[in-house]
């Protein structure tokens, strides 16, 4: 019975979390920085990176850049998500991937879906957008980032995540904003996975979708 509760509560998470149906909401494009100590350079000191994300439906694109040998693109769609790195061969399970894991939210209840109370705060404007921010404490890793307690803001009209301010449980800081949004459509084949990794995947995938209804 334990087990099937907490697969209930994952799926309830799995849902798209604006209070918009996610093929009401446009295909949308968002660059964005992060910083932070959270994005450590080989020198130890805090790093930068550079974030750009496409959403359409229930896909997800994450392009990632933190320099040499920290480049990378997951890949999330459904149930699944997928980490693909240069240095690889193969693409890698991206679950438990922070990076660009929580894109949008409920304008109303943005903390309902991530499972932590939150209070409002001032409000800002974000790459041209008005933003809505929100402060949580205690959310252990559910936070954006995988952060603990911080500021977010989100898009006023589309829950979009626009900013975050943060640390996690360990003490380090986690900062991102998006520096343009832009609405237009996406093609579908900017979410596709290179045909070599293609079949890899929908094997693992299949796999997985096993486990799940085993779980279950």
């Amino acid at each position: 019975m334990k087990r099937c509760l907490i697969v209930m509560a994952w799926a309830v998470l799995a849902l798209p979390a604006s209070g918009l149906r996610a093929a009401e909401l446009p295909d949308v494009k968002i660059d964005a920085v992060l910083q932070g100590s959270g994005i450590r350079t080989l020198a130890g000191h805090d790093g930068v990176a550079a974030e750009t994300i496409w959403i359409k439906g229930d896909k997800t694109r994450v392009d990632f850049d933190a320099g040499a040998g920290r480049r990378g693109r997951i890949l999330r769609g459904g149930d699944h998500a997928w980490l693909l790195m240069p240095t690889s061969r193969r693409a890698l399970p991206a679950d438990h991937v922070r990076i660009g894991a929580i894109t949008r939210l409920d304008v109303a209840r943005p903390c309902w879906d991530l499972g932590f109370a939150c209070a409002a705060v001032e409000s800002r404007r974000i790459a041209g957008r008005p933003a809505h921010g929100w402060r949580y404490r205690h959310a252990g890793h559910a936070g954006p980032g995988g952060s603990d307690s911080g500021v977010f803001w989100i898009d006023a009209e589309y829950g979009l995540l626009l900013a975050f301010e943060a640390k996690d449980s360990a003490g380090q800081t986690h900062r991102m904003e998006a520096t343009a949004v832009g609405f237009a459509k996406i093609p579908e084949d900017t979410f596709a996975m290179p045909e070599s990794l293609r079949m890899d995947v929908k094997k693992a995938d299949s796999r997985a979708d096993r486990l799940r209804r085993y779980a279950q």
